[in-house]
């Protein structure tokens, strides 16, 4: 299965979604599940289009195919604030809760080595988690 990667950014109405390796086929929505199924709509129809215009399709959407989604930090502080708190964002990732807000509010952007800091925070809790059983 082909993994595509999905750029998600914070637009003044809501959520962007583009895929780079297809140029043009973008999405927009309230929300990000909004977003998110709209661009599966898009894909559907911007592969249609190149079929019809008979622009090369490429590899990775001629097969079944999965949707990973990038998002920029500020993006995703602000989407998940709802679901984790600065204080505890501060515990998982190691990261000081006073620059992770600055992050959330656009004021200072991560170093690469930052950013994967708290990626690979985030990586730990979810695995822990997928071993849960209730």
């Amino acid at each position: 299965m082909n993994i595509i990667n999905v750029i998600i950014e914070k637009s003044e109405n809501g959520y962007a979604a583009f895929i780079p390796i297809i140029e043009g086929c973008v999405a927009t929505g309230k929300s990000l599940d909004e977003t998110r199924s709209n661009l599966q709509n898009a894909i559907s129809f911007h592969l249609e289009g190149m079929r019809e215009d008979g622009i090369e399709i490429p590899d990775e959407f001629l097969g079944s195919f999965t949707l990973q989604f990038s998002f920029d930090l500020e993006t995703f502080l602000n989407h998940y604030g709802r679901i984790f708190s600065k204080r505890s964002l501060s515990k998982i990732t190691g990261v000081n809760e006073s620059l992770l807000s600055q992050y959330a509010a656009g004021l200072k952007h991560p170093r690469p080595k930052q950013s994967k800091k708290i990626e690979q925070g985030l990586h730990k809790l979810a695995n822990e988690l997928l071993q849960i059983s209730l």
